[in-house]
């Protein structure tokens, strides 16, 4: 599996992103900065998102902190726009 990440950064809780996936059907998670360092540990971590084969993938942000977003996809070109959070 492939993946692709993204630093979002400091969001509020209740923020919404929309993704905009291009290529192939992905898995998508907003994770925060301790589960993105286990994802890229391989331990166990938690992600809120899901499996999107079509756009937009809409995420909300669970609550404050520092955020990451990891798209898991298979082998294959993936392009991805996120629009900025609103409240």
């Amino acid at each position: 599996m492939n993946f692709i990440w993204d630093e979002i950064g400091s969001c509020a809780g209740g923020a919404h992103f929309t993704l905009e996936l291009k290529g192939s059907a992905a898995r998508v998670c907003l994770m925060d900065a301790d589960n993105f360092q286990a994802y890229r540990d391989g331990e166990e971590y938690e992600f809120h998102g899901g499996f999107w084969e079509s756009s937009p993938a809409d995420l909300v942000v669970p609550y404050d902190g520092y955020w990451f977003l990891v798209i898991d996809s298979n082998p294959g070109t993936i392009r991805y726009w996120l629009s900025a959070p609103s409240d």
